[in-house]
């Protein structure tokens, strides 16, 4: 099964309007007040600021709503108080209009606003500059208005009857405008109705202003009209990618979502992005039932659902886990609980969502739901058979739920024991010498003591879960050693849970043809509990598989294709990052935090010149200008000669791709570094020099003469004294992703026909024409042309001149006799070939179609 949807965010639970849909601004209120400005902050990431207009002395406040907080305006006297909301405009803020505007939120009027003629809502037609749209009530119906660059009325149009708005009411109001088609709608959409309608479209002549510089006004215009009520979640997008039956959407998939109702038992905002009972003066209640937005399914054959949750054995819990289906948002289906094994047994449909309880028997405590994943089985290629109802895979425990770490950083953190669910069982506050030994691509392990007559050393047994932070350890090995003294200590040693992918299903060797670093991860893990998560890394191959477990088969993967192997075991996703880092801007200097430093310059195996033989002697002379070698005298100008044995290789493209890569490696010293150093970041006011794993880090020390960007490329990390950390560092980091030499055996190609392979040939060539002696004929040609100057067997050949963006291609059908085999056979040239992108090709593709009409189609790559 694969990683269909993942719910984790604070709109998922709140059914607030995501910030990557409000690039322009995004104003959700839900400050417990104003800053020292009267303002409060803009979650689109633009620093747009929304500063309240006269709110000292007036009935201007945040409130609690249905997501989060709220801010209303005017209620006792408007004309009096005078309140509004106000984001300066520094002139950027319409600067690309783009295809699409879309502008809205939500409103909950007062009687005063829907009983006046003129009520504002959002406006720019007060401030410098000519304004560009105006969205308002007229008599309770929305009413939308556009101009152009010189102040014009390009649109005034005022909805019907039939979208008249009541007092006391949530609404969702938002306009979409295309100002290239000259069309607007209008998004009504009733909270306490679950209704929502898109007006007719509304048509304008002339242009949107394109330059508008005037300020964005809510509920006030000409310091005369102003509106009463209540405003949230209020969003901008120019040059957005939203439509309106988009946003109709949104308004359905959120309908039922209240992890942000601040009158409910469940709490989204808090502790955000998790969800947690809502707590009244530290009490919290105990029950509460979230629901989430409605997300996108479409599951092919079955599927499952898991909850990430942080909760305590016998005391807090998430129960009752639930889901609906529909095909258009609008009817559901009954809730339905999932099976035992977290089976979704909701009929399969377009759109599906959550419901699940979380309950604590202890008042000062809370269960913590950090996220639910819903993984559903791969499509077949082709579409074979229509989705249905299919056995899950066999799984070796239920997907349940997943523990929250109960530390947030591994600078004195404990190991924490989990029982067979996933729960809390034990915090072994009394180990020590814990250490963590993490590589890139590499080995991942724990080890820790603690005392044999510790209370809690019951719970420590082999093959049990320990959790450190957000990562998973099963117990290897325990050892009991009773010392000269008579102290009984018990030392443990841990696995990543991922090791398990060992002992996975065997696999059976399998040909992978320009194919993908997922697809490959896709087969390893088939018939595991994991699955591919984010894979970066854009790289094709065409290789044969030979590895029997699963962890082998990413390993080889990574090899092959490059970029890191990240295991999130949690979760139970295999991520393959092109680079699994940040540059942390940490820093490691003598006397800070670094004690002691081994830098370490190794010329030994300094290489300038590399040969390279392949399959049968192969060389890529041919191609690299006569020479079988390539060069590189950037450190040193000797000559010093070394080969590579690419004896799996068969094809010469591939292979001097592969010299120059490890030429880059060969031809300059091979610098590291070893420190002893301490992880600054656990001490308040040094979160800023955390480092992880991966990262670049900066290396000062003076009196060496060391200034240099590095990365982390091993680590043993002492939670209990952070200050003691040995780090190896790497400028040149050799990672499996840099290394070929036992996965190119596994590469499939074309090079030189053997004297062995000619012996075998079928002296008859089924293609006509097949030197171009007779220019182009017998052949379907796009982009070739026959060259009668140039040929090897003969005077003449074919040429094409490669164009990015294009294909060019000659083919020629043939209708052979039966044969148990044929062999393809081609001399070709090239000169300064290069590919433009990664799914670029060079090859001879052979279309086999057989007596009963089925095909299959070969690529057979030439580079």
């Amino acid at each position: 099964m694969a990683l269909k949807k993942i719910l984790n965010t604070q709109p998922d639970f709140t059914g607030e309007f995501p910030a990557e849909y409000a690039k322009s601004g995004l104003w959700r209120f839900n400050e417990s007040t104003v800053d020292d400005n009267d303002s409060v902050s803009d979650s689109s990431g633009c620093g747009r600021s929304l500063k309240f207009i006269n709110w000292s002395g007036t009935t201007a406040y945040l409130t609690e709503s249905q997501k989060g907080n709220c801010a209303r305006i005017n209620i006792s006297s408007p004309t009096t108080e005078q309140s509004y909301l106000y984001v300066e405009n520094d002139g950027s803020i319409f600067e690309n209009i783009g295809e699409r505007i879309i502008v809205g939120g939500w409103i909950n009027p007062t009687i005063y606003s829907v009983g006046n003629t003129y009520c504002p809502i959002f406006n720019t037609r007060y401030g410098p500059g000519q304004p560009i749209l105006y969205l308002s009530l007229y008599s309770g119906r929305p009413r939308l208005m556009l101009y152009d660059s010189s102040g014009n009325l390009i649109l005034d149009k005022t909805l019907s009857s039939d979208y008249q708005l009541n007092s006391d009411v949530w609404y969702f109001i938002a306009a979409v405008i295309e100002p290239d088609n000259g069309q607007a709608w209008y998004v009504i959409g009733d909270k306490n109705a679950g209704t929502v309608q898109i007006s007719d479209v509304m048509t304008f002549t002339g242009t949107l202003n394109p330059s508008c510089t005037a300020d964005l006004i809510w509920g006030m215009h000409a310091d005369t009209y102003y509106y009463a009520g209540f405003f949230d979640d209020w969003f901008l997008d120019v040059d957005s990618e939203l439509t309106a039956e988009d946003l109709k959407n949104y308004f359905l998939a959120g309908l039922l979502a209240n992890g942000g109702d601040t009158s409910g038992d469940v709490d989204a905002l808090t502790d955000s992005p998790n969800v947690t009972l809502r707590a009244v003066d530290g009490v919290y209640p105990t029950s509460g039932i979230l629901y989430t937005r409605a997300v996108e399914c479409n599951l092919y054959g079955s599927g499952q659902v898991t909850v990430s949750c942080e909760y305590v054995s016998g005391t807090t819990a998430v129960t009752d886990i639930q889901t609906s289906t529909s095909g258009d948002l609008e009817t559901w289906s009954d809730w339905v609980d999932v099976g035992a094994n977290g089976e979704v047994e909701s009929p399969n449909a377009a759109y599906i969502r959550f419901r699940m309880t979380l309950t604590t028997t202890n008042t000062s405590q809370t269960p913590k739901i950090i996220g639910i994943q819903l993984y559903g089985e791969e499509e077949p290629p082709g579409d074979t058979e229509p989705p249905g109802d299919t056995e899950p895979p066999e799984e070796t425990e239920p997907p349940g739920n997943t523990a929250r770490p109960a530390y947030e950083k591994l600078g004195y953190a404990r190991p924490v024991v989990l029982d067979s669910n996933g729960a809390w069982e034990a915090v072994l506050e009394n180990a020590y010498d814990i250490i963590l030994t993490g590589e890139v691509n590499g080995e991942d392990t724990l080890s820790f003591s603690i005392p044999f007559q510790d209370d809690k050393r019951s719970y420590i047994d082999n093959e049990k879960k320990i959790q450190i932070v957000g990562d998973i350890y099963i117990i290897r090995t325990v050892t009991d050693t009773r010392g000269a003294d008579g102290t009984i200590i018990t030392s443990v040693y841990a696995e990543a849970k991922f090791y398990d992918l060992a002992y996975s299903v065997r696999k059976e060797e399998k040909e992978f043809d320009a194919a993908t670093a997922a697809e490959a991860m896709a087969y390893a893990l088939e018939g595991t509990e994991w699955h591919v998560g984010t894979v970066t890394v854009s790289t094709l191959r065409t290789w044969t598989c030979s590895e029997t477990n699963a962890l082998s088969i990413l390993r080889e993967v990574a090899d092959l294709h490059g970029g890191d192997l990240v295991f999130d075991c949690p979760n139970r996703l295999v991520h393959l990052y092109t680079f699994s880092g940040t540059d942390s801007g940490a820093l490691f200097s003598y006397r800070k935090n670094m004690k002691d430093i081994e830098r370490t310059i190794d010329t030994t195996s300094l290489v300038t010149r590399l040969y390279a033989y392949g399959a049968d002697g192969m060389t890529f002379a041919n191609i690299n200008d006569g020479k079988a070698y390539v060069e590189d005298f950037t450190y040193s100008s000797e000559v010093r000669i070394s080969s590579l044995d690419c004896s799996s290789f068969t094809n010469p493209y591939q292979m001097l791709e592969y010299a120059r890569m490890r030429l880059a490696d060969y031809c300059k010293p091979n610098v590291s570094y070893v420190l002893n150093a301490m992880d600054l970041s656990v001490l308040t006011d040094y979160a800023h020099e955390a480092w992880a794993l991966g990262d670049y880090v900066r290396v000062e020390d003076k009196d060496l003469g060391i200034s240099v960007t590095t990365r982390v490329v091993r680590r043993e990390y002492n939670l209990q004294e952070p200050w003691n950390t040995a780090l190896e560092l790497s400028t040149t980091l050799r990672n499996l992703g840099d290394t070929l030499a036992d996965a190119v055996e596994g590469l499939s190609g074309v090079g030189d026909v053997s004297s062995t392979d000619l012996a075998s040939l079928v002296p008859f060539n089924h293609l006509l024409n097949s030197r171009a002696d007779n220019d182009m004929a017998y052949w379907t040609n796009s982009g070739f042309e026959a060259d009668a100057e140039n040929g090897a067997s003969g005077t003449a050949s074919f040429k094409a001149e490669g164009t990015a963006g294009a294909t060019k291609s000659m083919s020629q059908t043939v209708y052979p006799a039966n044969c148990d085999s044929y062999t393809i056979s081609a001399q070709i040239g090239s000169e300064s070939l290069e590919k433009l992108s990664d799914d670029s090709q060079v090859g001879i593709e052979v279309v086999i179609e057989y007596e009963d009409g089925t095909a299959e189609s070969h690529f057979i790559d030439l580079y």
